[in-house]
C-alpha cells in the first residue's frame, strides 16, 4: 500500500505547474492601467514572479484584491488618470472610471470620497438631526459591504470544507489556517427544546492546522476525540478555475490512525494498531460566481478494523476497502453568506459498522447540511449532520439516521 501511494503522489507532483493570471488579467483590463507595467513584477519582486510581492501587490493584496479608486492613487506610477491641483497643497485624483468616487489629497494624506454615497473614507456624512438615522442605516450598509478574503472563498464556499468534504480550494505558500469542529452527540429530535436540541450534550470535537509549502502544494494535520484518531494529509493543487480554466481540480493523499495513531506500548496495550490511507480528488465547478457544485470521489483504504465491528451488523464486511463519491453544493446569498450541502454515498465495498441494522438507512444517513458567514479570514459554519465523524477515511463509509447539530470554525492565519 505504502508503494501504491508513493507512486500515485509522484505522478500527481508530476503535472506541469498551473498558472493563475487572474490578478494580472484584473490590472491588465484595468481602463486606468499604465501600458508601460506589464508582467510578474507588476506584483512581485522579479519578473520570474512567484517571489515576495513588492508594495503595489502588497496593496493589492490588503485592497482584498481588488483595484480600487484608492489603490490607483497611491500607485500612479501603475496607472495613468486624470488629476487636478488646486494650488500646492491640494490635489484631487479623478481615478474612479465610474465617476463615484474622488480620492483628496493633502499634505501628503490621501482620503477617499464617495460621492455616490456620500461619504469620506467610508464613513456616511449626517446632519446633527439625522444622527440617529443615519447611524442605523451607516450599519446596514457596513453589513452589506463586510471584506472577505477572496483568497479564502472558492464561488460559494469559505474556508476548506463545505462541511466534512474538501472544497478544492488551495492556500498560498508561506499561508496557515486552522480548522476546529464539533458535532453534538445527542440528535434533535430526542434532545428537543429543553435539550436546546443537543447543544447541553457532549461533542464530538475536531481540530487541525493546515500549512502552504507552495502555492500548490500544503499539508495538514488534524485530530477528533472520535476512537482519538489523527488524520495527515497533503493536498496538491492542479488547477483553479478561471476565466481560462473551466475547473477546480486538487488531489489529496492522506491517511488516519486510530488511538493517536498508534503511539501507544503495545505491551501495555494490546490492541493491533491500525492505519487507513486516503485518496481523495477534488473537482469544484463555479457559476456566476454563487452557485458551486464538488464532486469528491474518495478512495479509502483498511477502513474495516477487525477488532472493533461486528460482521452481522457490518454491511460490506467481507471488503477491507471503501469507494464512496461525495457531492456537494453551495449558493452564496450575500456577499459573506452561503448555504451549502453534501451527501457521501458509498458506492462499493466496506459500507458501515451498523449499515445492517434493521430501520438504518443504507446511504441517506451521509447528509450534511451548513450555514456559512464570513468575515475577513474567518467563517462561522452552523451544521446539522448525519454524520458525527469529521476525518475523510472514516466519513467515506460512517453516517448514522438522526441529524446532530455542531459547528466548524476556519481561520486564516496568514
Amino acid at each position: 500500500m505504502a508503494r501504491f501511494l508513493t507512486v500515485a503522489f509522484l505522478f500527481l507532483a508530476s503535472v506541469p505547474a498551473y498558472a493563475m493570471p487572474d490578478y494580472l488579467e484584473l490590472y491588465r483590463k484595468d481602463p486606468f492601467r499604465n501600458p508601460n507595467v506589464d508582467g510578474c513584477i507588476t506584483c512581485h519582486m522579479s519578473a520570474q514572479g512567484g517571489d515576495a510581492r513588492n508594495a503595489f501587490g502588497q496593496s493589492f493584496e490588503s485592497a482584498n484584491y481588488q483595484i480600487t479608486p484608492m489603490l490607483r492613487a497611491q500607485f500612479p506610477d501603475r496607472f495613468v488618470y486624470p488629476t487636478s491641483r488646486a494650488g500646492d497643497a491640494l490635489t484631487v485624483h479623478f481615478s474612479d472610471p465610474d465617476k463615484k468616487q474622488v480620492v483628496i489629497e493633502t499634505a501628503g494624506m490621501k482620503n477617499l470620497v464617495d460621492v455616490d454615497r456620500i461619504a469620506a473614507n467610508g464613513v456616511p456624512a449626517t446632519t446633527p438631526t439625522a444622527a440617529a438615522r443615519e447611524a442605523g442605516q451607516d450599519a446596514a450598509t457596513l453589513r452589506s459591504d463586510v471584506r472577505v478574503d477572496q483568497d479564502a472563498r472558492e464561488g460559494a464556499f469559505f474556508g476548506s470544507h463545505i462541511v466534512n468534504l474538501p472544497n478544492g480550494k488551495p492556500i498560498k505558500g508561506g499561508g496557515a489556517d486552522f480548522f476546529i469542529g464539533h458535532r453534538f452527540t445527542q440528535h434533535i429530535r430526542s434532545a428537543g427544546l429543553g435539550g436546546l436540541f443537543g447543544f447541553d450534550s457532549g461533542a464530538i470535537v475536531a481540530f487541525g492546522f493546515r500549512a502552504g509549502i507552495s502555492d500548490r502544494l500544503s499539508v495538514s494535520v488534524a485530530r477528533s476525540n472520535l476512537f482519538k484518531t489523527i488524520s495527515l494529509g497533503s493536498a496538491l493543487q492542479l488547477t483553479r478555475q478561471s476565466a481560462t480554466t473551466p475547473v477546480t481540480l486538487q488531489a489529496r493523499l492522506g491517511v488516519d490512525g486510530v488511538r493517536n495513531f498508534g503511539l501507544y506500548d503495545k505491551d501495555e496495550n494490546p490492541i493491533d494498531r491500525h492505519y487507513s490511507p486516503h485518496i481523495q480528488i477534488v473537482m469544484t465547478k463555479t457559476f456566476s460566481d454563487r452557485l458551486s457544485v464538488t464532486a469528491v470521489p474518495t478512495f479509502a483504504f483498511n477502513t474495516r478494523e477487525e477488532q472493533r465491528i461486528i460482521p452481522e451488523l457490518a454491511r460490506g464486511a467481507d471488503h477491507n476497502n471503501t469507494i464512496a463519491l461525495g457531492v456537494g453544493t453551495g449558493f452564496r446569498f450575500r456577499p459573506s453568506m452561503s448555504l451549502v450541502g453534501e451527501f457521501i454515498p458509498r458506492v462499493w465495498g466496506f459500507k458501515g459498522e451498523l449499515g445492517n441494522v434493521p430501520g438504518l438507512s443504507k446511504d441517506l444517513e451521509r447528509i450534511s447540511i451548513g450555514l456559512q458567514k464570513s468575515t475577513f479570514r474567518h467563517t462561522f459554519e452552523l451544521v446539522v449532520s448525519r454524520q458525527q465523524t469529521m476525518m475523510p477515511a472514516q466519513y467515506s463509509f460512517q453516517g448514522e439516521d438522526t441529524f446532530r447539530i455542531g459547528f466548524n470554525i476556519y481561520r486564516k492565519l496568514r
